[in-house]
This record gives structure tokens, sequence and C-alpha cells, in this order.
């Protein structure tokens, strides 16, 4: 997949596009980009995905959004589903201030010669969000592209729920599940485990002077951290994979009430300190709430019992 990072760098005489950020490409998002791949297949054009480096929120509302996902990450979900081109566009002034209009003339027809277009059903574009999928439809009467909207994906979230009729899958709806600490329910939403990366950091060292060395994560800034606690899963370092127990949390048995800690305890794990080295965290359950324990050895029979947890509920990797 080629990724082009301005409007003027690339230049098609047709394609099938889907539009959108595309954080988390949860479920609702595959169903967009699934649809611009098949259209892409139909017509014997590049697919091309156009999305966005930066979140508009950021711009738009001046409010950090917590992402789901990094520009790397979606990139290479868009490469192994199988897109040919990704347009990837900062999301300044000049793009906030773009009439949906000279959107649809410069990018989709000028830059892509677009014969599709595939968007969400809430997708909106251009100066004031006055873009959406009727205006593209009415374009694509004028210009001769055709326009798929794609409807809302619905998944059931509690046991009465019947199918089809659950909550609309949405980036917003996961993120507020994670900050709940909701991990299942919002993985079934994503479609796939919730993730965190970061470099390894040199942290106070209790981990390793209570038996339990920890890997400290370096999160980057705007990543959704899921709700404080204790977190199952795995974790994947030099490309070996361990089962993992991860917590989120102030360490409130040692009094630390100042900063927020992502530590993952690797099982299995015999080789030395990796500090500086690449880490990810695979969030698949939450195992119990952080609780200050009434001391040190408490706490450490509450280690155990975690660890088993993990050992006994995830298969072996």
């Amino acid at each position: 997949m080629r990724v082009y990072r301005s409007v003027h760098e690339i230049s098609l005489a047709a394609s099938a596009c889907a539009i959108g950020m595309f954080d988390g490409v949860h479920v609702g998002h595959v169903m967009v980009l699934e649809n611009a791949l098949r259209e892409a297949r139909l017509l014997n054009v590049p697919s091309v995905v156009v999305s966005f480096a930066n979140h508009p929120q950021f711009l738009i509302s001046q409010t950090p959004t917590q992402l789901l996902s990094s520009l790397p990450e979606r990139l290479q979900a868009f490469e192994q589903m199988g897109f040919d081109y990704a347009l990837i566009l900062d999301f300044d002034e000049w793009l906030k201030n773009l009439p949906a209009e000279d959107f649809i003339r410069l990018v989709l027809l000028e830059h892509l010669g677009v014969k599709s277009v595939t968007v969400g059903y809430d997708h909106r574009f251009g100066k004031n969000r006055a873009g959406d999928g009727t205006m593209l439809q009415q374009a694509g009467q004028q210009f001769d592209f055709d326009v798929q909207i794609i409807d809302p994906v619905r998944i059931a979230t509690i046991p009465s729920d019947t199918e089809g009729s659950g909550q609309i899958v949405s980036s917003t709806l996961i993120r507020k599940l994670l900050s709940y600490g909701d991990i299942e329910q919002a993985n079934r939403l994503l479609g796939h485990p919730y993730h965190l990366s970061g470099q390894v950091e040199e942290g106070l060292q209790r981990g390793r002077q209570l038996g339990f060395p920890t890997a400290n994560l370096a999160i980057e800034p705007h990543r959704l951290v899921p709700a404080i606690g204790t977190y199952g899963g795995y974790a994947e370092l030099n490309e070996r994979r361990y089962q993992a127990v991860c917590n989120i949390g102030i360490c409130p048995t040692f009094g630390d009430q100042s900063q927020k800690r992502v530590e993952v305890h690797l099982l299995g794990y015999e080789d030395g300190p990796f500090y500086g080295q690449a880490l990810k965290m695979v969030f698949l359950q939450k195992i119990r709430d952080e609780q200050k324990f009434p001391d040190v050895d408490a706490l450490v029979r509450q280690i155990r019992r975690d660890c088993q947890h993990v050992r006994e509920t995830l298969a072996a990797e």
C-alpha cells in the first residue's frame, strides 16, 4: 500500500475510496472499508482510503480526544485489508475551512478520479460539517460516480437485546466502555482486542522487589488508557507472546497517588530487563478493581491469585 500525505502528491485516473477517521478500525468501520474494496474490484479500479493524521475534534472543539489507535496502527490495518493507496490528510485550518463542494471537486474528482465513494451513515465533511451522504449522492449524480452509505452496525450489549436491536457501534461508545473497564464488551464492538503499545521505561522497581517484575509502559499522548484496575491478556515482546497481568493504577498500597501507571508482568519471562524496547499489551479481561491492601504480604498474595487466574482462564499461547 502506498501512502500519500498530501492531496497534491496523488493523481489517479479512477478509484474507489472510503472516507473516515476510522479510529480503532471497529466493526462498523470494517463494513465501510470492505465495501470500498468490493467496489474497487467490481469496477477494476484502485482502492483508496482517505483518512486523517490527527483527529478532527482536536481542531474543531479544542478537546483532546482520547484515541483508540495510532496512525501507524490504522495504516497497518488498511494495508492488511488490501488497500492500494492511503491518502492521509492533516486536519488543519485549511482543511477545516474547505467548503464541502471544494473537497468533492479537489480531493475526490481532481486527484482521486473517484468512480465510487463509501462513507458511514453519519459521515460529515467540509466547512462547518456541511457535507454529508446526501450531498455526496447529489454530486455523484452530477459527476457520474456512485455513492454507498453504510447503515449503522448494531451489536447486542445486554442479554435482552435481539439481533439488530443493540447499541450502534461507534468509537465514542467504545471509549466509554474502556473508560469503565468493560474490556470484553469493548472488544466485541472493536472486533479485535484492545491494546496499548509503548516503550518500556525504568520504574520504581517495586514489582521486582515483590517477586513480580513489571514493565512500565510509556503511553503516547492522547491514547486512551482503560479504567484503573487489574487486567489479563497477553504481551508481545521481541516477536514472542506471553500471558500477562497488567495493572493500571496509582499504587495505593504504597501511597502513590500522583501518577497513573501501566505496569505489565509477563508470565513465564525469565530473561533480563528490556528497558527501551517496544512492548504491546493486549487486553482480554478485567480481573478486579485496584485496591489498597493492609500490607505488602496481602498484596503479594493477591498478585499470585491474579497470575493464577490468567493462567487458568486464558488459553496457553
